[in-house]
């Protein structure tokens, strides 16, 4: 009785969860992103949500759409899983920095910035992001519409495989021959990092550095980086429940409408080509970072002068 009466108190949280979810699941079923990139920022903007509980939700409802995209693209021959594993080695020691300090920051208070007093934590939180998916997004254009433009294959030579640290292992994904299993594990602490700290599956960076740093085909990249936010969210989850950092009625409407997504986005990259996967994929990533930007323009110009 409860559930129910909080749920009529506040239609927003099924209405807004069941749409976000939808939204979460197509992009993690399009991209191999969960689309925490998102999620995290939007229960904050839209739904009210503080950040270190939406850091949390988000993780959980990250989980639930990467599985779901997971199984929809899983094959026999599971493309990428050896990437996969070598890399989901270091995400725990990443995921628990990250857990860390999202716990320091919901401590603080408030500080001054431009002459206006704003809440620390989400201003903090909403700074990082700006800047985070705004660099991300400025790569890929640049990358698509001015490096690459009228190059229709997808063959590229990762920027780190010149780094020869052994062990070396070959992957049929990467064409380029042998690539260092110690640089994939030092990758998985640098999502599993951005996982803990921002509540995403690590897919919206993930996806560019296996194509542009490990030098992994489009398709197979969001794959892979698909299996490794389900690996990612699965412990900044739990890490974030073990915190109270979690919203579970709002998950359960998020993981419906993401369970809805995932089918819409898989049935469509598998009509795209890689090229076109990351001219879009940097296109959502700057909606998300215009998105924070707003938001951020608006806590200071709503904030008290000092």
């Amino acid at each position: 009785m409860e559930i129910i009466q909080t749920i009529l108190d506040n239609p927003s949280i099924p209405i807004g969860g069941i749409i976000l979810g939808m939204i979460s699941g197509t992009l993690a079923g399009l991209f191999g992103s969960g689309g925490g990139f998102f999620i995290t920022p939007a229960l904050n903007i839209f739904l009210g949500l503080p950040y270190n509980i939406a850091i949390g939700t988000s993780a959980c409802q990250v989980l639930g759409s990467s599985s779901f995209a997971l199984y929809h693209h899983f094959d026999r021959k599971m493309h990428g899983v050896r990437i996969a594993f070598l890399t989901g080695i270091g995400i725990p020691l990443g995921s628990f920095f990250g857990v860390q300090v999202v716990g320091s920051l919901s401590n603080m208070g408030e500080i001054t910035f431009a002459g206006h007093t704003v809440p620390a934590q989400q201003f903090i939180f909403t700074t990082i992001f700006c800047i985070f998916l705004g660099l991300i997004a400025s790569w890929l254009l640049f990358d698509n519409f001015y490096l690459r433009r009228g190059r229709e294959h997808d063959h590229h030579v990762g920027y780190l495989a010149w780094i020869k640290i052994k062990p070396m292992v070959s992957c049929e994904t990467i064409p380029d021959g042998p690539f260092s299993a110690p640089i994939f594990t030092l990758l998985g602490m640098l999502v599993g990092f951005l996982g803990g700290l921002l509540g995403i599956g690590g897919g919206v960076i993930m996806m560019p550095l296996l194509f542009y740093v490990v030098g992994q085909e489009t398709k197979y990249a969001a794959r892979t980086s698909t299996m490794l936010s389900f690996m990612i969210s699965l412990l900044a989850t739990t890490l974030h429940a073990s915190k109270g950092n979690v919203n579970y009625l709002l998950v359960i409407f998020l993981i419906s409408g993401a369970f809805i997504g995932a089918k819409i986005g898989v049935a469509i990259q598998r009509k795209m080509g890689g090229k076109t996967i990351r001219k879009y994929f940097a296109f959502v990533v700057l909606a998300a970072a215009v998105m924070v930007i707003i938001k951020l323009i608006t806590i200071i110009n709503n904030a008290p002068t000092s």
